[in-house]
Parts: structure tokens; sequence; C-alpha cells
């Protein structure tokens, strides 16, 4: 059985470039990426929209991703094909990311 700091270091050993280039990305950008309950968010409705919230069906579950992508490539990606509002990327509290992700869109066509 492991233990924790075994967890841990093998955590740290993850692909430590693609984590060095997350960080250097959003520093770059000036993006806020925030972490809440197991999830990290990119985006959301400004502060005092005046427009309507983009409807059901706007969202994509994204899934099978490799354990060790991050939103500097993810969140480029999605937004070439629409209007991003927000991306959702599932987290476990090692800081890896769980496999899948959730992008919605301003409208369900862009989805």
């Amino acid at each position: 059985m492991q233990s924790k700091r075994d967890c841990e270091l093998w955590c740290e050993r993850v692909n430590p470039e693609n984590k060095a280039a997350l960080e250097a990305w959003v520093r770059e950008t000036g993006i806020c990426l925030v972490q809440v309950n197991g999830q990290r968010n990119y985006g959301e409705l400004p502060p005092g929209w005046a427009g309507s919230t983009p409807p059901a069906g706007s969202e994509v579950f994204i899934g099978r991703l490799p354990q060790d992508v991050h939103e500097h490539q993810l969140i480029s990606l999605f937004q070439r094909l629409g209007g991003l509002n927000k991306f959702r990327l599932m987290m476990t509290f090692s800081g890896l990311n769980r496999c899948f992700a959730y992008a919605r869109y301003s409208s369900r066509r862009g989805a």
C-alpha cells in the first residue's frame, strides 16, 4: 500500500513540463482559473451581463482526455470551434485531471 507522501511524489513527477507550461500560459494570458469542488473553471458570464444565459443543450461533455492534459491545450482548442462561454476540467485533489471536461458555448449551434 502506498503512503500519502508516495502518492504526492508520483503526482509531482507526472509531466512537470506540462504543469509548468500551464502556469506560464496563465501568467501570459492573465486568464483566471478557479478550482472549486474538484473542478477547475474558466470563464463565466461577466458581471452585469445583460444578454440571455446560454440555453440548455449548449454544454458539451468531453471524455477520454489524457490525464496530464491541462487548460492551456484544451481551451485554445475548443475556442476555435465557437464562442466558448465556460470550460470546466474535472480534477483530482492531487492535481491531475479526471479525464473529462465540459465546454459550454454561447449557443446550441456553437456546441
